[in-house]
């Protein structure tokens, strides 16, 4: 029977967060039902301000706002030519291909958009992360207990809940309904807090079908052989190993530069184009390239998704108190592509070069696949 869902997502101008917010509400829309993306404004200035004490939403929103300044005084070019291209692209691929609520500005209008939906199912990427608990939106709070409230491939982000936290995350996972996540730390957070067993499901940009990013995606951008970098960090050491495969390959390197913030090596050390990529662009260039550098996520599963020959690195260290790494191990672990993680400094061989044996990562993702369609489906019904 046909619903009609409330989609709790992120859909800000990030590559990875939009492609899986259009996938989840495709996904939802093929079985038939209704969906609209919840858009919410806050209004709780004071609270606001408030969870920039958090240390990673505040660097996170500083190296935002920063670029753009920067950009806008001393690199005019690349704000005109890259960033602002780029956002255009971003406006133009969701204005065509999702669809979203009214805005609810503040809480009791959220509250109260409650009677539009049957139900309402979250998803995916980082909404689970601690940066976004001060928010209260994406804990599902202000869904009655009588509405059937569904998660789908949600992320924690990190390995362990904070201290300060561990007592309101214990209270909103235990009002949802049906829990599945994307990674073994968050099967572990949710069982500690609540005793439940969260099913592992695959991220919304798997759960697609391929034809669909196929259909998307359009011609090839990039008429010659190339390497594709998609790096989120600024880590210098990154962009110098994809020199080395370079000069090693003799391809040109194409990359997507000042992703999260200005970083002055992305100016020389590639090649970009004064084109908009936006998502749609993202997948094409990974899709047609000879090689892809990552230290993202989504980058290393559509490397994945299109059999490319890929080195993911770790986007922050092992030790990091806030490192996101546990859904990109997780990922590699699942896939038997373990391999495919490198280090910086490691010197690129003739047996790197090769293309994976993808054939293990193909059957494993369609057995995930097809559980994780049972999970939705039977959480719907």
């Amino acid at each position: 029977m046909s619903k009609k869902i409330g989609i709790l997502s992120v859909y800000n101008h990030n590559y990875g967060s939009i492609l899986q917010a259009y996938a989840l509400q495709n996904v939802l829309e093929e079985m038939g039902n209704t969906t609209e993306i919840i858009v919410y404004k806050k209004t709780n200035y004071v609270k606001q301000a408030m969870r920039l004490l958090y240390v990673p939403l505040l660097k996170a929103a500083l190296k935002m706002k920063w670029k753009n300044v920067y950009c806008r005084l001393f690199q005019k070019n690349t704000y005109n030519s890259v960033l602002q291209r780029r956002e255009i692209a971003f406006s133009k691929f969701i204005s065509e291909n999702m669809h979203f609520s009214q805005v609810y500005s503040g809480r009791s209008a959220l509250i109260q958009s409650c009677k539009n939906y049957d139900c309402f199912v979250l998803g995916s990427d980082q909404v689970w992360n601690p940066m976004n608990l001060g928010g209260d939106f994406y804990t599902m709070t202000f869904i009655p207990d009588f509405q059937k409230k569904i998660t789908y491939a949600p992320s924690f982000g990190i390995s362990n809940i904070p201290e300060g936290q561990r007592e309101k995350t214990a209270a909103y996972l235990k009002r949802i309904d049906k829990i599945s996540v994307r990674e073994q730390d968050g099967k572990r957070i949710v069982s500690e807090f609540t005793g439940r067993n969260a099913q592992i499901v695959v991220d919304p940009t798997i759960l697609i079908d391929r034809k669909i990013w196929d259909q998307k995606k359009s011609k090839r951008i990039i008429a010659e052989n190339y390497i594709f970098c998609y790096f989120i960090s600024g880590n210098l050491s990154y962009r110098e190993f994809a020199k080395r495969l370079a000069a090693k390959t003799g391809l040109k390197i194409i990359c997507i530069p000042h992703v999260d913030e200005f970083v002055k090596a992305d100016e020389n050390y590639a090649e970009f184009g004064e084109i908009g990529i936006g998502p749609l662009e993202f997948v094409n260039l990974v899709s047609n390239a000879s090689f892809v550098c990552t230290d993202s996520f989504h980058g290393s599963v559509f490397s994945t998704l299109y059999q490319k020959t890929f080195f993911t690195f770790s986007r922050y260290s092992k030790e990091g108190k806030y490192s996101t790494n546990s859904r990109l191990y997780s990922f590699l672990s699942m896939t038997g592509l373990e391999s495919r993680m490198f280090q910086a400094n490691q010197e690129v061989t003739e047996k790197d070069l090769e293309n994976p044996d993808f054939s293990v990562a193909v059957q494993r993702l369609q057995e995930q696949r097809t559980a994780s369609f049972v999970y939705l489906k039977e959480a719907l019904e």
